[in-house]
């Protein structure tokens, strides 16, 4: 399988995972119970919620790395590659998130089974969130990426 349909069926999982992450545990993460509390529908993020946000990144880096892993068996294939091969990745995800999660379920469609608070996100709060996901957003993309090369690396110099 060539490295390009490697990197569709990474983000088809990727985006997949997304989802189920997205409408489960992100309820739980601190970004989603600060909006919360924010917009006075909630209580004040706790230390769950940082311990769910710190899993939520380090399950994302581990998956790069397993994608890593995954283009580089039987290939030559550098470091820096593969961080850009993973920011490539993590940036595409980013993207599915934000205009299909982010806005198309949540403010669009608002599907009854999400269980959504009335009026809430409203679409002006997404699409700040969405701003400050592709502008600061990348403060955690960059390193994402090249944390998930270094971790492919050291497992495959452990496996090798």
């Amino acid at each position: 399988m060539n490295i390009v349909w490697k990197f569709l069926v990474a983000f088809a999982a990727g985006a997949v995972l997304m989802l189920v992450i997205s409408f489960t545990v992100y309820r739980k993460s601190y970004h989603y119970k600060k909006a919360m509390s924010e917009a006075g529908l909630g209580e004040e993020p706790g230390l769950l919620s940082r311990f769910v946000t710190a899993a939520f990144v380090l399950v994302t880096i581990l998956f790069m790395a397993l994608f890593d892993l995954w283009v580089a068996a039987g290939e030559a294939r550098s470091f820096w590659f593969l961080s850009a091969l993973n920011l490539g990745l993590v940036a595409l995800i980013s993207l599915f998130d934000a205009l299909f999660i982010d806005y198309f379920l949540l403010v669009v469609w608002r599907p009854a089974i999400l269980r959504l608070p009335e009026g809430r996100p409203t679409r002006d709060s997404m699409l700040k969130h969405i701003k400050i996901q592709f502008t600061a957003g990348w403060i955690f993309k960059v390193p994402i990426a090249v944390l998930g090369a270094a971790l492919s690396r050291l497992l495959s110099a452990g496996i090798g």
